[in-house]
């Protein structure tokens, strides 16, 4: 009888098992990539990351790394790897080289000599593409949804011949404490060289005499309603990325990058700035739509209302007009992109396991157009998630070791 009953339970495992990927293989792609993000967000919500972010100054390095994996990146966990993306379309190749032609145009506009302004551009962009190819912002970083803690490891590292620099300075967002929180001690002697030179900045070694800088939210951010806003983010995300075209999302063969990390679907995204703004306007609508209702709800559940509640939720929705107005008018920052692809990496059971971004940049400022002359310039990041252990967070803050900056 126990033999049998254990070859239902087994056969029962199983069935479980195909059923749930049958139905993680018979979603369409842009079906696989909303729900991939919500598991990330709803189930596997504890988890760490790393990754790395590369700066691709011209198009033949858009090109070499276009259809290669970093090995190295992947090979090392705390480093990240440059993940597979296909090459521009003719049509693109060919926009971006008549559009090249014609910022060279305007910026020799500017000087008398072609021929020295050939060289310029020459040494210009050789000195950008070598700084570039040798410099990477490797991260990583923890995530505790739950909890409301994420902390973000950051990097700077240069490497070339007879030279290595590299500045880490880890930053922890702890939503319940309300506080921010930075370790310092990686700038510690440039601050202390600045105040041999400047000896009236004799604030930064008070604020440096400790590990760590924490400053609180602001006020306003107190008596916002933030439980409710992180409740709502995983339906305003998905309900952005439904904002799509579905013809947008692509299923590709699996790269060299996705098998290293057992990926069983590769999905890309083609995207545009444009794009990316409804997606971004979609997402505001969607969490203003759900705070309204959770004011609702509020509101019925208790006989009298709470005034101050009230006014904390219209601060909140005033917030979110005011973004969305950013976001429409476009005045969230001066440097633009005309194109993104974006790689998903999943497992068979639907669990997003990495991501690979390739931004196209454009730099209207025209400072910046002059030094690069093509104006464009293209960043490579990938990250990948680990959930086979509990998050670790490696700033142990306490007021004992920590330094607190008021609000002004």
């Amino acid at each position: 009888m126990r033999i049998v009953t254990g070859k239902k339970v087994l056969w029962l495992g199983m069935a479980l098992v195909l059923s749930a990927c049958s139905t993680v293989g018979n979603k369409t792609p842009d079906e696989l990539v909303r729900q991939g993000i919500q598991r990330n967000l709803l189930h596997d919500n504890q988890f760490n990351f790393n990754g790395q972010i590369r700066l691709l100054a011209d198009q033949d390095e858009v090109k070499k790394f276009s259809d290669k994996v970093a090995d190295q990146a992947l090979d090392h966990k705390t480093e990240a790897t440059d993940s597979a993306s296909s090459s521009e379309s003719v049509r693109k190749k060919q926009a971006a080289k008549i559009s090249a032609e014609a910022n060279k145009k305007s910026y020799c506009a500017h000087d008398n000599s072609a021929e020295d302004c050939d060289k310029k551009n020459e040494s210009l962009n050789g000195a950008l593409s070598f700084i570039a190819q040798k410099t990477t912002i490797p991260f990583s970083g923890a995530i505790d949804i739950p909890r409301g803690k994420f902390e973000f490891v950051p990097a700077v590292r240069y490497e070339a011949s007879n030279i290595l620099f590299s500045i880490k300075v880890p930053v922890q967002i702890d939503i319940k404490e309300k506080m921010l929180i930075a370790d310092v001690r990686a700038i510690k002697p440039f601050a202390s060289v600045i105040n041999a030179i400047f000896p009236r900045m004799d604030q930064s070694p008070k604020i440096l005499n400790k590990p760590y800088i924490a400053k609180k939210f602001p006020e306003r951010a107190n008596n916002l309603p933030l439980k409710e806003l992180i409740l709502a983010a995983p339906k305003a995300i998905d309900d952005g990325y439904a904002s799509y075209d579905k013809k947008a999302f692509a299923r590709l063969s699996i790269d060299e990058a996705g098998k290293k990390i057992g990926a069983r679907y590769r999905i890309r995204l083609n995207s545009t700035d444009e794009q990316d703004r409804v997606m971004a306007v979609a997402v505001v609508d969607s969490l203003s739509e759900q705070l309204k209702q959770s004011e609702i709800r509020e509101t019925n559940l208790k006989a009298k209302a709470n005034q101050l509640q009230k006014k904390d939720y219209a601060a909140i929705q005033k917030l979110l007009a005011e973004k969305r107005e950013q976001i429409l008018s476009d005045k969230l920052g001066k440097i633009k992109y005309d194109s993104v692809i974006t790689d998903f990496y999943l497992d068979d059971r639907g669990r997003l396991l990495a991501m690979h971004e390739m931004y196209r940049f454009i730099f209207d400022n025209s400072r910046i157009s002059r030094v690069h002359r093509n104006k464009t310039i293209n960043t490579s990041l990938w990250i990948q998630f680990d959930y086979t252990s509990h998050p670790k967070f490696t700033l142990n803050q306490t007021p004992e070791n920590t330094v607190y900056r008021n609000n002004k």
